[in-house]
C-alpha cells in the first residue's frame, strides 16, 4: 500500500478522519480534571481540535502535524485560545522538543503509522513523556485480535499490541471503553492512560 500523501488529503479536503470536533473521551478526561497543568503535546494534531480543547491559561499545549495545510485550517478557526497554543509543521520521527511533556494525547496518530513504524513511535514516547508524565492513547479503531491480513491506514490496534512496545518505559495504569464516540465508532475506541516510569 502506497503512503499517504497527508498535506494532499488536506488540500483537497479528503479527510474522512477528521470529525470536526475533539473526541468525548478527551472531553470526559478534562472534565474529570485528569489532564494536568504544565506541558502538552498532541502529535498529528490534524485541524487543531485538541488543541483548543486542552488550552488553558496554566497549560503550554503544542500541536505537532507534518501538513501545513491542516495548521492552516487551525489558524482560520481558532484565532484567540487561553493559554499558551502553538501549532508546529514537521515530522514526528524528527521532532525534538527542549523539554519533556507532563501530558501526551494520542488519537488516530498511531494507527495512521506503517507497522514498521511502531518501535520507533515507542522509543520517541519514552523520550517526550517525562519521568512519571502521562500518555493517554485513544485506541482507534480496537480490534482484539488483530487479523493477520490486517490493513490500513487506520490500521487496527488494541491494549496488548501498544502494551508490548511500551512496557519497558511506561506502566498501564487503566484502560477502558470509550462510552461515548463520535458516530461509527460506538464500540471501537479504548481510552488507555500510560504512567512513564523513572524519576523527574
Amino acid at each position: 500500500m502506497a503512503p499517504v500523501d497527508w498535506e494532499d488529503a488536506w488540500k483537497k479536503r479528503v479527510t474522512p478522519w477528521d470529525e470536526g470536533q475533539s473526541p468525548p473521551a478527551l472531553q470526559r478526561l478534562l472534565a474529570e480534571g485528569r489532564v494536568p497543568s504544565g506541558r502538552i503535546f498532541v502529535p498529528g494534531c490534524g485541524a487543531g481540535y485538541d488543541l483548543a480543547t486542552l488550552a488553558d491559561s496554566d497549560r503550554e499545549v503544542i500541536g505537532l502535524d507534518v501538513s501545513s495545510e491542516a495548521r492552516a485550517t487551525f489558524a482560520e478557526s481558532y484565532k484567540d485560545l487561553p493559554g499558551r497554543v502553538t501549532y508546529e509543521v514537521g515530522d514526528f520521527f524528527e521532532y525534538h522538543p527542549t523539554h519533556p511533556f507532563d501530558f501526551v494525547w494520542d488519537y488516530t496518530f498511531f494507527c495512521a503509522l506503517d507497522p514498521g513504524e511502531r518501535e520507533v513511535w515507542a522509543r520517541i514516547m519514552s523520550r517526550l513523556v517525562k519521568p512519571n508524565g502521562l500518555l493517554a492513547t485513544l485506541l482507534f479503531p480496537y480490534v482484539d485480535p488483530i487479523p493477520a491480513d490486517a490493513s490500513g491506514p487506520p490500521w487496527p490496534v488494541n491494549t496488548d499490541l501498544v502494551r508490548g512496545l511500551i512496557a519497558d518505559g511506561f506502566e498501564l495504569l487503566e484502560v477502558t471503553e470509550a462510552e461515548q464516540t463520535h458516530p461509527g465508532r460506538e464500540g471501537k475506541e479504548r481510552l488507555a492512560l500510560w504512567r512513564r516510569k523513572g524519576r523527574d
